[in-house]
């Protein structure tokens, strides 16, 4: 029964691997695009697999897009390709983050998407969202992509609309809200981390009050909660990213230990097969077994995805930079 137990708890443990950076979100509201509001974005090669389909080829040097390669029965893909997102409470994909993992070295590359980065959506899922009954505007923020599909369309169209502006498959894709962070993060025993300043924000319309202290902290899930919704620093979006990753980096370094996965396994199971929305499955997760060793906080590298923040009509944008993408996708996918 305890070896049982033991395997259950570390096949958890490769959940959390990837559910590890859906606790990044900040809570952003705007989400509509505007017809005044074309920016001028370089669109890179396009080549057609499919009719209904299109893939966007970043220019990487040296580099191709690889074969969606998925490993073997007992052997996960060289390079596992992710994606997170993380829900508010009206459903946007208040955080958008996409990785590599590498099963040879246990390294772990991911890239945030800014909730706010100007997207188009291209007629073909134009169409077939129209032909679901939906009526989204062809510019929005891509946070909105979750929103306007819904729990049945949403994800997909995201994870589409992703792949085509990278260049990238996705392996496996994962989702999950707030509330179900704060669960893991209290099953795992909680995170700790270096809080660069005192962390104070009050909002009774939300009902949220924040006090975090500064210095090395450990958090629970309520206080790492905070520590994530926390949104006003000098710099703005720049220094809560940072913040932010710095936390992701955290969590999944010390949610892949045994410690961590045996601290409360069966509310960790519980809240994971419950809570995260993934199209990964046990046997799927079972590959990952003999590589969660390799993992650990220094060999977990974060980048954001290369752009500039504009304010256009009362909203903000992230305009993403069409010539320094392909480096920044290559350092994450194609090393």
């Amino acid at each position: 029964m305890k070896k049982a137990l033991k395997i259950a708890a570390t096949i958890v443990g490769v959940y959390l691997l990837f559910a590890g950076a859906l606790v990044v979100y900040a809570i952003g509201r705007n989400y509509s695009g505007t017809d005044d509001f074309p920016p001028e974005i370089i669109t890179p090669a396009v080549r057609r697999t499919q009719p209904q389909s299109v893939q966007i080829l970043p220019t990487i040097p040296n580099s191709e897009i690889i074969p969606h390669d998925t490993g073997g029965v007992l052997r996960p893909p060289q390079r596992t390709n992710f994606l997170f997102v993380g829900l508010d409470n009206n459903s946007l994909a208040d955080a958008i983050m996409v990785g590599c993992f590498y099963s040879n070295t246990g390294e772990i590359r991911l890239m945030s998407i800014p909730r706010d980065t100007y997207t188009r959506i291209p007629q073909h899922r134009l169409d077939a969202m129209r032909a679901n009954g939906l009526r989204p505007p062809e510019s929005l923020k891509i946070n909105a992509v979750r929103a306007f599909g819904g729990r049945v369309h949403g994800l997909p169209y995201l994870q589409e609309q992703l792949g085509e502006m990278l260049g990238v498959q996705f392996h496996y894709y994962l989702e999950l809200d707030l509330a179900a962070f704060g669960q893991i993060v209290d099953a795992i025993g909680g995170v700790t981390m270096h809080i660069p300043f005192r962390l104070t924000y009050s909002d009774p319309c939300q009902g949220l009050t924040i006090d975090i202290a500064e210095g090395v902290q450990h958090l629970c899930g309520h206080a790492a909660q905070q520590v994530v919704r926390f949104r006003s620093y000098r710099t703005g979006d720049l220094q809560r990213n940072n913040v932010q990753m710095q936390f992701m980096q955290a969590l999944i370094g010390q949610a892949v230990t045994r410690e961590a996965i045996t601290n409360d396994p069966i509310a960790l199971a519980s809240t994971i097969f419950a809570e995260v929305r993934t199209n990964a499955n046990l046997l799927d997760m079972a590959k990952y077994l003999p590589y969660i060793t390799n993992i650990s906080h220094e060999n977990i590298q974060t980048f954001t995805l290369p752009g500039d923040a504009e304010y256009k009509n009362g909203i903000s944008w992230f305009i993403p930079d069409p010539e320094r993408l392909p480096a920044t996708v290559g350092e994450v996918f194609y090393k």
